[in-house]
């Protein structure tokens, strides 16, 4: 691609970024064909044992070639589980934490988390609770963990109520991302982990957005060029809201649009389908349709912009009407029980959310880039986007909705 260095990284090397959160950074390695520098870098920790948590599906994807490189350095006590969001459960961490000490974990371990965003939050809590914090590793497999999850020091899982309601920050040591790995994605899942990038793009950096239409056009997402540029986008694009909001709690909320009603999709379709349900990214996706048609409906975001989160979510594959099964009322029911609860003056018939004034301006206060939503907007947007197809952009709401 013209103009970018990044696609410029031969094989067997690698570009590095300091990611800067806060008082905490750490460098984050990525590279093409990279996996023989990623075990030297391993072997420079001097740990007495590495413990890899994965999931089943990673473990037989890409296993056997990190397992076969950390045996002869170290120890190693592997953890992997069915995939999808019961990893993330209480009862799960606590049997898993009970395993790594029983296997001899010390303080001098390091917990490596080779996967998605699901299998690097069970690692980044198992991590930040040994011994009070011991390293943590990266080495995402997903563009959903590659171009966000790891982009912070956010580490959580879920409560019976909600995603992400217990959790703690643990800086990583380091994340590792060889392209290649992302490659293996089927493509669904590959198109709906660039639904985070997609985001930066609508949320932080809209002058990234005719390259990110002219990648989406071209359709070769598994080209390492175009990985190398989307990775690289989100780097940047995370790391300039981050850089003094350590917690994600200020400036970095911006990182949470279209995650309102996006968590709470996930989550419904999540226990009626189980794994075959909506993955994050395309989730978030429909989120963003469904804010950035609220944020319409209030007179701040234009028709066209409307239009443009639909023309990028339909291009990444993701739904931009409600999935069919899912009611409009059990969302509601779930976002009112979104994490973000709190951080603005309690209000039984609002939640916080991000939303837009225009591309790359949110609303709200610039430390504080939420505002409360009616419950009433939001069931008039995910109307307006039930099946069989998504109805006109709302023009205005009812005044007592605002």
């Amino acid at each position: 691609m013209p103009g970018n260095d990044v696609a410029a990284v031969p094989e067997n090397r690698w570009q590095v970024r300091q990611v800067t959160i806060g008082d905490h950074g750490y460098p984050y390695y990525y590279g093409a064909d990279c996996m023989a520098l990623v075990l030297d870098e391993l072997a420079a920790l001097r740990a007495d044992r590495f413990i890899v948590v994965t999931d089943d599906t990673v473990l037989a994807l890409h296993g056997h070639t990190l397992l076969s490189g950390l045996r002869p350095l170290a120890p190693v006590e592997l953890v992997s589980h069915r995939p999808g969001e019961s990893m993330k459960t209480l009862p799960t961490l606590a049997a898993d934490i009970e395993r790594v000490l029983a296997a001899g974990a010390t303080r001098r371990s390091v917990v490596i988390a080779l996967g998605g965003g699901v299998p690097g939050n069970l690692a980044g809590v198992i991590a930040a609770l040994l011994f009070r914090g011991v390293r943590l590793v990266h080495i995402p497999t997903t563009t959903t963990a590659a171009m966000d999850s790891v982009l912070s020091l956010k580490q959580a899982i879920n409560s019976n109520l909600g995603k992400n309601h217990v959790g703690t920050y643990l800086a990583p040591h380091a994340v590792f991302t060889d392209v290649r790995l992302l490659a293996t994605l089927p493509e669904r899942e590959l198109r709906s982990g660039l639904c985070e990038a997609a985001k930066n793009c609508l949320a932080i950096r809209p002058d990234e957005l005719p390259e990110l239409r002219r990648v989406l056009a071209g359709g070769r997402l598994a080209d390492p060029e175009a990985l190398l540029w989307l990775l690289d986008a989100s780097v940047q694009a995370k790391s300039s809201v981050t850089t003094s909001d350590t917690r994600e709690q200020r400036t970095g909320l911006v990182l949470e649009y279209g995650h309102t009603v996006g968590h709470a999709v996930e989550l419904c379709d999540h226990r009626r389908r189980r794994i075959e349900g909506l993955s994050h990214g395309e989730a978030i996706a429909f989120g963003m349709v469904v804010a950035a048609r609220i944020s319409h409906a209030r007179g701040w975001l234009s028709a066209e912009n409307v239009a443009l989160h639909e023309e990028i979510v339909g291009a990444l594959g993701a739904p931009v009407r409600l999935p069919a099964g899912l009611s409009v009322d059990d969302v509601l029911d779930t976002v009112r029980d979104d994490n973000k609860r709190g951080y603005l003056p309690p209000d039984p018939e609002s939640v916080p959310f991000v939303l837009l004034h225009d591309l790359g301006k949110p609303a709200g206060e610039p430390e504080l880039p939420l505002v409360p939503v009616a419950l009433k907007e939001i069931q008039t947007a995910l109307e307006s986007l039930e099946a069989p197809a998504p109805g006109p952009v709302p023009d205005s709401v009812e005044a007592e909705a605002r």
